[in-house]
């Protein structure tokens, strides 16, 4: 039985916490919107739709753990998903069934989301421990399914948890106010966009050369597209420009490889999907050069062709070399779910050359392929309390 303290035996003054303790049929119109304000500045949830914080807020519920409270074990049945309001938790793994034998992989700070097991009743893989006292949502599971058949491409990233971070500066106080929660990083931050990133002179340069290139050998490759009675102006196929790069260099070694160079530059806003999908994918999918997004995009001069020619298999040599930690970061910013058998290979693979994680067994270098998560810090000097592993851009819990 897991022990858990709820607001009638911390903070009985907080209004949106005594909403919250009501039962989701006795919530009022203003029971709603008090818990939609306090909800609005926790990032985890400043991207969601209005009408699906408003689901969450009828049907969430407040959860506060004292320090050193087992939320749930490894190998559990879970029956809730929970994001992180405040404090802190660790999380253990075992490799045997005996508890004492758990190691702490990592920690979940302000803002992140766990407990995505409850979709297909799998087995919890982990045990999630309070390491202060901390504040949590929580959403039952049938509430939880309902939510994500009808909101599933805004929950995506529900899914993926940003194990292996603690926030800066979190305190014991009960709830940060807006500044302090906007000074951390965004827990969910594989949800954002990175058209508001500002691409290096490299990979802007590196993007012009490939667009001008492709308008110089195969122009028919970008066009006016039409899918389901709509036009998308002046795109490619991801499967063309995959087949369209494998061509042009033996510095390309396979799909895979191809895929992670263009992700190179849709990480950058070089390249976008017409939709704003994250990742770049093998598929029957629209991506526009940037260059093209203005409905004035002129074409490249016949001396512009002639540079891209001259420049091109040193653009492609950069790009492939850039390639595999850009398709590492795409793998990592998926669900744990959605991963591929060649995925968590690949994870793995990087993991048996981290010195770092030397001591573990293949086995749990394996549980966690499946649970890392890609975890960025645009601003220097962030404290994450935590040991970064080379390459991965993953974390590990300082001892």
């Amino acid at each position: 039985m897991v022990a858990v303290y709820t607001s009638a035996q911390s903070v009985a003054s907080s209004e949106w916490i005594v909403c919250l303790d009501k039962r989701p049929g006795e919530r009022s119109g203003e029971d709603v919107d008090i818990i939609l304000a306090r909800l609005k500045v926790v990032k985890a949830f400043e991207k969601f739709h209005p009408s699906l914080l408003q689901q969450i807020c009828l049907c969430g519920f407040y959860e506060y753990l004292e320090k050193g409270i087992t939320l749930y074990r490894q190998g559990d049945i879970g029956t809730s998903w929970y994001a992180v309001l405040s404090g802190s938790l660790d999380v253990k793994v075992s490799e045997t069934a005996n508890y004492q034998d758990a190691v702490t992989i990592c920690t979940l700070g302000i803002g992140t989301a766990f407990g995505e097991s409850i979709l297909d009743n799998t087995p919890r893989h982990a045990t999630i421990v309070s390491r202060e006292n901390s504040e949590l949502l929580r959403i039952e599971q049938r509430e939880f399914k309902t939510l994500w058949e009808k909101y599933r491409q805004c929950m995506a990233g529900l899914l993926a948890p940003p194990y292996g971070v603690m926030e800066s500066g979190a305190s014991n106080d009960r709830m940060p106010d807006k500044d302090s929660l906007r000074s951390d990083s965004d827990a969910l931050n594989f949800l954002s966009k990175n058209h508001n990133k500002v691409p290096s002179e490299k990979l802007l340069r590196a993007g012009k050369i490939l667009r001008n290139a492709i308008l110089a050998r195969a122009p028919h490759m970008i066009r006016d597209r039409k899918y389901h009675l709509k036009t998308y102006r002046q795109c490619c196929v991801g499967t063309e420009l995959v087949d369209w790069q494998l061509q042009q260099s033996s510095c390309v070694h396979s799909r895979a490889h191809a895929v992670g160079m263009w992700q190179a530059l849709l990480e950058e806003g070089i390249l976008n999907h017409v939709d704003q999908e994250l990742n770049f994918q093998d598929k029957y999918l629209f991506y526009r050069f940037l260059d093209d997004e203005d409905e004035e995009a002129v074409l490249p001069s016949e001396d512009e062709k002639r540079e891209a020619e001259e420049e091109l298999q040193e653009t492609l040599l950069f790009l492939s070399q850039i390639g595999p930690d850009s398709h590492m970061r795409m793998i990592l910013r998926k669900p744990p779910g959605q991963r591929t058998p060649e995925d968590l290979e690949i994870i793995y693979d990087e993991l048996l050359h981290i010195k770092a994680l030397a001591h573990l067994s293949n086995t749990v270098k394996r549980e966690l392929a499946g649970v890392l998560i890609f975890e960025s810090h645009a601003k220097a000097g962030t404290v994450c309390k935590c040991k970064q592993l080379i390459n991965t851009n993953t974390f590990v819990k300082k001892k």
